[in-house]
């Protein structure tokens, strides 16, 4: 059984048959499940208007596709995303008007080379991907990332996310980052059904015992260690090939995936943040009031 997770871009009518929706706040996630396993699909909904509605859709999954139908400065927006992001599997959804030639010179030399024309129906194009070739680290010490919390009478605080490495256990003691604080897996359940534990690359609800739904924020982890957030990121800059020198400039800048968005002043290699990140190996870079919005990443030192 695998677990496949997809970004999709306006593609509603494509996607409404093979998925269904489970949860909407300004990305939304929708999900199917049959003999081959679990497919989570996260789409957009705000975007444009909301940058990281954007980044949050696309930041966990391990294939993409986009409507390559329509050419605008938003496709260009989220080629330059997936490109940065490293997102080497997709396609784009095409229709007989589309300039393929254009589409593919766009994409030449980037991490998006490879990607597919393809002009078929949902259904068909799910039996042409390679559900089995995902390897997810099933043996690492075990790490949640949360993209929804609630409370629930009666239970309590419950959070739905992903592992993203090795196996969650009912009962386990865990650290809720960047808050610090230990709390307790109350009970574990995939596709609404209880289960004991959760293996990487699993689409989670976790009752937590302990947990204040007010140090909740999207992009908190569960980890085994106490994660420490990082007041100053400093690491190398890569900016798009397509974003233009005056928008290369040092200054303010937002720190983007992971489900992070938050906002730091980029000087000299350095970020200093206004409010510190947990600590990822890469961040994408946003300028919100330039064109394109999403310029480039930093790939974090080894300290």
């Amino acid at each position: 059984m695998s677990d496949l997770k997809l970004f999709a871009y306006d593609l509603e009518d494509f996607i409404k048959s093979i998925v269904k929706k489970h949860t909407e706040s300004d990305i939304t996630i929708y999900g199917r499940k049959d003999e081959k396993g679990n497919i989570t699909l996260f789409s957009p909904l705000r975007y444009p208007d909301k940058i990281s509605s954007l980044t949050d859709s696309m930041t966990l999954t391990d294939y993409c596709l986009i409507n390559g139908r329509k050419f605008d400065g938003f496709l260009g927006e989220n080629i330059i995303c997936a490109d940065l992001m490293n997102k080497k599997n997709g396609l784009f959804v095409i229709d007989s008007f589309t300039d393929t030639e254009k589409l593919n010179n766009i994409i030449k030399g980037s991490n998006l080379k490879n990607y597919r024309m393809y002009d078929g129906n949902a259904m068909d194009m799910l039996e042409t991907l390679d559900r089995n070739a995902l390897n997810p680290n099933k043996e690492g010490d075990v790490k949640v990332i949360i993209d929804h919390f609630f409370k629930v009478k009666s239970v309590g605080t419950v959070i739905l996310g992903f592992v993203l490495n090795g196996t969650l256990k009912k009962h386990q003691t865990l650290y809720l980052n960047p808050a610090g604080v230990q709390v307790q897996v109350r009970s574990i359940q995939m596709n609404d059904v209880d289960f004991d534990e959760a293996p990487a690359g699993s689409r989670v609800g976790i009752a937590l015992k302990n947990a204040d739904i007010e140090s909740i924020d999207r992009g908190a982890t569960l980890t085994v260690e106490k994660e420490i957030p990082l007041k100053e990121i400093t690491g190398k800059i890569q900016f798009h090939r397509a974003v233009p020198d005056e928008v290369r400039k040092d200054g303010e800048v937002f720190v983007s995936g992971h489900f992070i968005y938050s906002r730091g002043i980029m000087e000299n290699g350095k970020i200093t943040m206004d409010k510190p990140v947990l600590p990822w190996g890469d961040y994408i870079l946003i300028k919100p009031n330039a064109k394109p919005r999403v310029i480039g990443r930093i790939d974090r030192f080894n300290e």
